[in-house]
This record gives C-alpha cells, sequence and structure tokens, in this order.
C-alpha cells in the first residue's frame, strides 16, 4: 500500500504549500492515496478540514500522479518518500522529516555514515585551512560530507571532499533543476558524477526563497551523526543547522575563532554553549559511535607504514614539532609532508594540537 501512495505523494509534493508535515496528516486519514484521489469535494473536505482540503483539492486538479512521474523523468530527477526502504534511516528518525527527497545521484550516498559541515558564506583564510584540514581528515575516517552547497565553507567542504576522493552529499533549498547558487552547478556535477548525490525536498521549479533555507538545514543536520561548525557570524544560517543537530540529539562540533573576529562569534558562542570544541578529528571520532572510533584501529592495521610516515615520526619522537620545521627537517615538500600528516594522524599515531604543530600519541 505504501509504495502505491508513491505517485499520488509526488503530485502532492508539487504543490507549492505542500509540506511533509501535510502530507502525513493526510496519510493519518487516507492510507490509500489512490481511493482518496477518486473521492469527491464534500468527502474531501469532511476528511481533512476546510484548509487541507483545499491544499488537495488544489493539487489534485493541477497535476496527475502520472504527469507528475513523467516530468520528473524529462528532468532526469530521481525521488525517495519517507515510506521507502531506501529513505535515508537517519533522517526518518526526526520528527519532520521531508515525506519526500527529490534526489540525482546515488541514494546509497544518503545512507553512508557522514558529518556535516558547515559555515560561513564569507570566510578568512584561517577558516579555509581548517576546512580543508578537517574534511581530509573525515574522509580519511571514513565519514562522508554532508553541506548544503552554498558559497564559502559549504562549497570549500564539498570540493575537499571531492580531491580526497570522498563521498559528498549537497542539500539544496530549491528544485533540483534551479541549482543554486548558480555559480555552483560544475560543483553539484562533480558530486554527483563522483557517486555522491543532490537532493532537496522542495519539488522541480521552486525558485532559492530565502524562507527555504532553515528547512534545508534541517535536513542537513538529520542526514548526519553530528555538525561541525566552522567560522560563522552571530546571525549565521550555520546556527540554525547546529540548532537542528541539537534538537535531533545529534552532536555538535565547533572550531574556535579569534574572539574579535566577526566570522567567529557564533562558533565561538556555540562552545560557550556546550558544543565539543575540534582542533582535530579526534575531537570528532571520541564523541561518535564505537565502530567509527574503531576505523583508525583498522587503518592501522591495514594502510601499511610509508617512508615520509616514518621520516616525521622519526622527528616527532624527539617532541612536538611544527609543521615548517618538519619540512625543513625532513627535506620533503609541504605536499608530502600534509599527506603523511593526514595518514598519521588517521591511524591515531598523531595529533594536531592546533597552530599548525604536530606531536607523536604513544
Amino acid at each position: 500500500m505504501k509504495e502505491k501512495n508513491t505517485p499520488f505523494i509526488l503530485a502532492l509534493s508539487a504543490h507549492e504549500k505542500i509540506g511533509g508535515q501535510t502530507i502525513k496528516k493526510i496519510l493519518a486519514v487516507f492510507s490509500d492515496l489512490e481511493k482518496a484521489w477518486r473521492l469527491g469535494e464534500t468527502a474531501i473536505s469532511q476528511s481533512l478540514g476546510p484548509k487541507i482540503a483545499g491544499l488537495f483539492l488544489e493539487a489534485r486538479s493541477r497535476s496527475s500522479p502520472a504527469q507528475e512521474i513523467e516530468r520528473l523523468q524529462k528532468l532526469n530527477i530521481g525521488y525517495l518518500t519517507l515510506y521507502d526502504k531506501v529513505y535515508p534511516p537517519l533522517l526518518a528518525e526526526i520528527p519532520d522529516a521531508p515525506a519526500i527527497l527529490y534526489l540525482r545521484g546515488d541514494a546509497a550516498a544518503l545512507k553512508a555514515t557522514g558529518i556535516s559541515i558547515v559555515g560561513s558564506r564569507k570566510y578568512t583564510h584561517y577558516g579555509r585551512r581548517v576546512v580543508g584540514e578537517l574534511t581530509r581528515q573525515c574522509v580519511g575516517a571514513d565519514l562522508s560530507i554532508v553541506s548544503g552547497l552554498a558559497l564559502g565553507i559549504d562549497g570549500e567542504a564539498h570540493r575537499v571532499a571531492l580531491k580526497s576522493a570522498g563521498t559528498t552529499v549537497a542539500v539544496l533549498g530549491c528544485g533540483l533543476d534551479r541549482v543554486y547558487p548558480g555559480s555552483h552547478l560544475s560543483l553539484a556535477r562533480e558530486i554527483i558524477d563522483s557517486g555522491g548525490a543532490v537532493v532537496s525536498e522542495f519539488p522541480p521549479g521552486t525558485p532559492a526563497y530565502p524562507s527555504n533555507f532553515p528547512a534545508r538545514n534541517r535536513i542537513i543536520a538529520g542526514l548526519t551523526l553530528g555538525t561541525l561548525v566552522i567560522e560563522a557570524g552571530e546571525e549565521s544560517g550555520s546556527l540554525i543547522t547546529a540548532l537542528a543537530a541539537l534538537e535531533y540529539n545529534r552532536e555538535v562540533f565547533a572550531v574556535p575563532g579569534p574572539i574579535d573576529s566577526p566570522y567567529s562569534k557564533g562558533t565561538n558562542l556555540l562552545i560557550q554553549k556546550g558544543a565539543k570544541l575540534v582542533m582535530s578529528i579526534e575531537d570528532i571520532l571520541e564523541e561518535l559511535p564505537v565502530q567509527l572510533k574503531e576505523a583508525q584501529v583498522k587503518a592501522r592495521e591495514i594502510l601499511p607504514e610509508t617512508a615520509e610516515e616514518s621520516v616525521i615520526l622519526a622527528l616527532l619522537s624527539s617532541g612536538e614539532q611544527a609543521v615548517d620545521n618538519l619540512v625543513l627537517e625532513s627535506k620533503l615538500n609541504i605536499i608530502a609532508i600534509n599527506t603523511a600528516l593526514t595518514m598519521l594522524e588517521m591511524k591515531g599515531m598523531i595529533e594536531n594540537i592546533g597552530g599548525g604543530r604536530y606531536r607523536k600519541i604513544s
């Protein structure tokens, strides 16, 4: 019966004023939407009440389920409903889970164990460096990266995940045929081509209205075990994502920044209110389920130590070192150094103590 309802859920969702909660209310009254679709206006009104009945009848008059499926096929847009077995299980747990997700890409990416990485559209060199480092570390720990495809920190998180051969998912606040911002259209295509996914609860044709983004942010939070905020102002939309994560009993992480920087006021405030302060992947993994903590052990067992890693471990045996000093002493190039540092940190053999300094974990 649930699968039989899917075409009708699509037709209802095509109405701009019918969201997941309204669809749930309709299904609570009509378990068989095919039968409800054939009922007269009086029966619909008596069963649903005037407001929801009016929306139902409008949706029914605008488009048939068959027409909606055909439209999505022409646009090459897939879909998942809350009642499908392949619906993301973490997202299904939240009380306001969307009744439908429109999708381009691989639906399996939505079920990968992941973390949300979000932040300000305007960011500093510090923010860019930190998002690059932490995203690489998260990918190294086999976490997928979920974000909002926005300018700034969000876009950087997606790009670094792709460059690190990781899985990444972008959640939009508009229809999938209207990627916003337009400058990230090629990034969205890269995400899809890499085996990731771009999703939205908004039907095709929906513009990027400002009011859509808080709803988008709750999906970002709902898809993952935790949300990491890197640079955010006091009124940043990233804070909405963090608050949604708290509401859903998910972990909230924040990267500290200078107290006089407007780009760090939001993150510092989150830490002040109890978010986990993050300086390295260790700070994230220790708050996540046991199986993720074991990722370091598995990595250490599976991935052999390289010559570059051996050199760095030998240098760190004498005490903590700055990256610049490691480059100087090892005679290795900075790319080789950064790769080796990431791998050693993923294996749990070294620790980033902040300020570009590392130490060996005994």
